[in-house]
Parts: structure tokens; C-alpha cells; sequence
């Protein structure tokens, strides 16, 4: 029964009982008025017992209705703001509770569809926020870069593993701890804190500063940059929050300074040799006393030293022109490798008789027409014949092969030189890059890297197949003529 009909009840019975003890004094008074005689005690008794009976009903539906009344209506209020507040708190409660199918029990109802709503966004939003979290946690887990983040008051807030792994401290050592109680027993957290302090910021006109890390394998490079955290308030006030200490890899950069440099000094030695040594024919040359014999061998001589450096200046010219974005130039056709293998052969013809280096040709008699561009190929080829008589011990074998393998033509130059070792398989073919422990043995270090893009242009690959000790064999693939 709902709280209005129980208040219409109420009121209904009381003014039923208002009605008929007025209806019965009316009546008793209509009936005395209209000459009633002799009235017997026991009527009046009755009469008296009647108007007292529906007093005293009145009197107390009266007292009832004034009691039981305001509980009705009230009651129910108390319960549902008790529950509302339940709700409202800290408590696991999360729906108030529906009595009787009344006003009261209608609006808990609204007000649980109203919770529900609210809890489902709730969990939206809290999954939202995991996601979210979660997403930066593993952006951050996944940077190669140290981060560290810093509040207001110094404290570590963030340290993620790879920063961890730079200081050498685990994230338990690290988080919700203040920097410098940390620096006072880690060296080099606290190198880290003085471009802080002395307000060395991202942006500044300062250069960042770069550490390494020796107990690191290869004592890496690390260049770190402040970046500070500021908030803005609802007036557009800007605060600090904190600041970002961020530790970016920079051993690269490193490494290729220093590759630079070495071919730098590699090129000026190389280029000072044949210089000098031409200069020196040439004065021997303007020697009266020499004679012509000698004057053709120093002419010869003076030839190969230009030869020479026109293949090193041809190397710089074709890397300039890679670096300048303007590409290979191909003139692809049909060629064919037996060919092209006899010429580069007859080229290196005099380093291999002055190392007394044994030549063996293995070369199919149907070997198939290939792709690619003549000279392009051949300047690979000579390039690898060159870099293996270098590298090969005198009167040792050089084996170049060449064989159909599917839809290509495999080319080997197989020699019996120191070998390499696999972890620099890749960096071999780095412009400036050279093999450690071996030396230049006068080379640049492009002629790998500029091979290597002119057989790719060409629709082929070009990869090194060796081990230490056990001598090195370069090859490359060209594509068959369909």
C-alpha cells in the first residue's frame, strides 16, 4: 500500500467518524425538537453511550493518526537518507534498500538506477584510467632511454628499468625516496644532480652534459637533458611540479665521431703516400742521370699511384652522391658474369702476382645471362678481389665460384685471410667501419658499404659468410634473365 492511500485512509476514517457522531447529534436533536415526551431512561442511556462511543473513537483515530502519522511519512525518509549515507561512505555498500512498494520505496529505487548508472560509469572510467596507465607504464618500461621523474619536494616518483639499470639500484631502492638521500650512497645519481642544481634546463644555451657508465659492458654514452614540470591553475598560474631527468644513448653518435676521425687520419695517410711517392718519381724523372728504363718504370709507377687515388677519390665521389639523396644511376641489361669475372681478374692481375696468390676460377660453362649494369658489377667485384688479396697471406688460394642458385646467379670470393667474427659481420658494412684488431691494411672503409648498395639497386644481395681463422667468403646474387 503506498504512503498517500495510507494518509487518505487515515484522514477517511476519521472524518467517517467526525460525520457520524455529527449525524447522530443532528438527528438526536431534529427528534427533541419535534416534541419527543417522555423519554425512558434506557434511550437516554443509549443515546448518551452512543455520542460517548463515537467521542471516544474520534479521540482515538485522533491519537492514532497523530502518532502513527508522522512515523508513516517519516520513518521511511530516516531509513532511506541512513541508507543514502551508508552509500555515500566508505562502506561496501552500493545500493540502499527498497522496503514496501511505496513513494518512498519508488525514489530508493530511483536512486539505485541513479547508483548504477553512476557505478557502471565508475568502471568505465576506471577502466579507461587502467588502460591508460597501463599504456604509459609499458611506454615508459619499453623506452631505451633512462627516465627519472622528480616532484616538488625532490622525491623519485618514476624510475623506469632502464634508469634503474644506469644507477645500478633496484626500483625499490629508488621510488618514494628524495634524490639526494639516495646520491649521498650512489656516485652516480649524484653526478646526475649537479646540472640540476645548477639549473642546467633543456633548452638552455648550455650544452647537455654526457656520462658514461663503466659498469656497463661497453661503457655507453649518455646525454642528459632537464626538462621541468610546471602546472597551471585555475587562475593560469604556473607552478613547478617537478622536474624530468632524462638519459638518451648517444654512444652511436659517439662511435661515429670516432669512425670519422679514424677515416680522416686513414684518407689523409693514404692519400699523403701515393702523393709523396709521385712526387718523388717526379724528381727522379727530372734526374739527368736517370735513364729511360728507368724514367718507364717510374712513369708506370706514377700511373698506379694515380690510379690509386682516383679509385679512393671515385669512393668519396659515390658516397657524396648517396648521401645527397641522388641515388644510383643503372644502365640494367643482360651481361654476362663469366665475363665480367674475366675482367676484373685481368685488373687485379698485378696484386695478385706481386702476393704470389694462386687464382682459382670456378665458372659452370651454362652459366645464365643476369640482370645489372656492367660496371656497377665490376667495381664490385674488383672491390672484393681487392679486400681479399689485401687480407690473404702470401701464395695463398683465392677461389671465386659462380653457380645458379633458383632465380639468381650466386658470385663467391673465397680467401684464406684471419677471418671475422660474427658479431661484426653487420659493421663491416658500415661506412668507416673496419674490423677490430685488424687494422686498416689501407683501406677507407667504404668500398663494402658502396658495394653492397650498388648490388641492392641491382635487385640482388651482398653478404659475408666467415669465422675466425678460418678465412672469410663474400658473396652476392644477381637476378636471371626471365
Amino acid at each position: 500500500m503506498s504512503l498517500k492511500l495510507k494518509i487518505r485512509l487515515s484522514v477517511f476514517l476519521l472524518l467517517l467518524l467526525l460525520l457520524g457522531l455529527g449525524g447522530y447529534a443532528f438527528l438526536t436533536i431534529r427528534f427533541l425538537e419535534n416534541g419527543a415526551h417522555g423519554i425512558e431512561q434506557a434511550d437516554f442511556n443509549t443515546a448518551r453511550f452512543a455520542v460517548l462511543a463515537f467521542l471516544a473513537a474520534g479521540t482515538a483515530v485522533g491519537i492514532t493518526m497523530m502518532v502513527r502519522l508522522p512515523r508513516i511519512v517519516v520513518r521511511p525518509l530516516h531509513r532511506l537518507t541512513a541508507d543514502m549515507e551508508r552509500v555515500a561512505g566508505p562502506g561496501p555498500a552500493t545500493r540502499v534498500a527498497v522496503g514496501k512498494r511505496d513513494e518512498v520505496g519508488t525514489v530508493a529505487a530511483a536512486v539505485n538506477r541513479v547508483l548504477s548508472q553512476a557505478q557502471d560509469e565508475r568502471r568505465a572510467t576506471l577502466a579507461e584510467l587502467f588502460t591508460e596507465r597501463n599504456r604509459m607504464e609499458s611506454l615508459v618500461r619499453s623506452l631505451d632511454e633512462g627516465l627519472l621523474l622528480l616532484d616538488e619536494r625532490g622525491t623519485i616518483v618514476l624510475a623506469n628499468p632502464v634508469a634503474c639499470d644506469l644507477l645500478g639500484l633496484p626500483q625499490s631502492e629508488l621510488l618514494d625516496l628524495p634524490a639526494t638521500a639516495v646520491a649521498a650512497t650512489n656516485e652516480l645519481l649524484r653526478d646526475l644532480l649537479v646540472p640540476l642544481a645548477e639549473a642546467n634546463m633543456a633548452g638552455d644555451e648550455t650544452p647537455d652534459p654526457v656520462f658514461m657508465f663503466p659498469h656497463k659492458g661497453d661503457a655507453p654514452h649518455y646525454q642528459l637533458k632537464i626538462s621541468p614540470i610546471e602546472t597551471v591553475d585555475q587562475a593560469s598560474r604556473r607552478t613547478a611540479a617537478g622536474h624530468i631527468l632524462c638519459l638518451r644513448n648517444v654512444s652511436d653518435f659517439k662511435k661515429l665521431d670516432e669512425l670519422k676521425s679514424t677515416f680522416l687520419a686513414t684518407i689523409s695517410h693514404e692519400l699523403k703516400t701515393p702523393l709523396a711517392s709521385i712526387k718523388l718519381s717526379l724528381m727522379l724523372l727530372q734526374n739527368p742521370r736517370t735513364t729511360d728504363a728507368e724514367r718507364q718504370v717510374l712513369a708506370t709507377g706514377i700511373g698506379e699511384e694515380t690510379q690509386r687515388l682516383l679509385n679512393m677519390v671515385g669512393q668519396l665521389i659515390e658516397v657524396s652522391r648517396l648521401d645527397a639523396g641522388a641515388g644510383i644511376k643503372l644502365n640494367v641489361q643482360p651481361m654476362h658474369l663469366a665475363d665480367v669475372i674475366r675482367y676484373a681478374t685481368q685488373t687485379v692481375h698485378p696484386q695478385l702476382h706481386d702476393k704470389q696468390i694462386r687464382l682459382d676460377l670456378q665458372l659452370p660453362e651454362a652459366l645464365p645471362e643476369v640482370h645489372g649494369d656492367v660496371e656497377k658489377t665490376t667495381w664490385v667485384l674488383i672491390n672484393l678481389l681487392s679486400n681479399a688479396i689485401r687480407y690473404s697471406p702470401t701464395a695463398a688460394p683465392l677461389i671465386i665460384r659462380a653457380m645458379q642458385w633458383g632465380e639468381m646467379v650466386r658470385v663467391s670470393v673465397e680467401d684464406q685471410g684471419p677471418g671475422i667474427a660474427a658479431e661484426h659481420h653487420k659493421r663491416i658494412f658500415q661506412r668507416f667501419a673496419g674490423v677490430p684488431g685488424q687494422g686498416g691494411h689501407g683501406s677507407s672503409g667504404l668500398g663494402l658499404s658502396i658495394s653492397r648498395e650498388f648490388i641492392g639497386a641491382q635487385g640482388g644481395q651482398l653478404w659475408v659468410e666467415s669465422q675466425p681463422a678460418a678465412g672469410s667468403r663474400f658473396l652476392f646474387t644477381l637476378p636471371v634473365v626471365g
